[in-house]
């Protein structure tokens, strides 16, 4: 199963948070799933950084990279497919990051993991 992990998902995994519920980490690290990270998410994780909103143990970049490849996920370039999927989007939603996320998540037919109610709006499948 593919599945796409939307900010927040995935930095409570990469940090063990016990915020993220044991149900969505178990789908995770689920040996039938296929757990995916959107550059759209590297992008965001990298604005919040600039911003001072977030710290990071890991510098975004290739040490990033390399923590989500040693974590098992497969990190999505975006996509001009979807691209084209999040601009036929409905206007239920300002975040380019969510709609971003919810174009790629169903251009690569995957349910997002995300505490966020705002991609089922989209008809995007959605785990927490």
């Amino acid at each position: 199963m593919n599945l796409l992990l939307d900010t927040t998902s995935l930095l409570w995994f990469l940090d063990g948070s016990a915020e993220l519920p044991d149900s969505a980490a178990a789908l995770i690290e689920a040996e039938d799933s296929r757990p995916l990270v959107s550059s759209v998410t590297a992008w965001e994780i990298a604005v919040k950084v600039g911003l001072g909103k977030l710290r990071l143990p890991y510098a975004i970049g290739e040490e990033f990279e390399e923590t989500l490849l040693n974590n098992g996920f497969e990190l999505l370039p975006i996509s001009n497919a979807g691209l084209e999927r999040t601009s036929r989007l409905p206007d239920h939603h300002r975040d380019p990051f969510d709609r971003l996320l919810a174009g790629e998540a169903l251009e690569h037919n995957a349910t997002i993991v995300s505490p966020n109610p705002i991609f089922d709006e989209y008809g995007v499948r959605r785990r927490w």
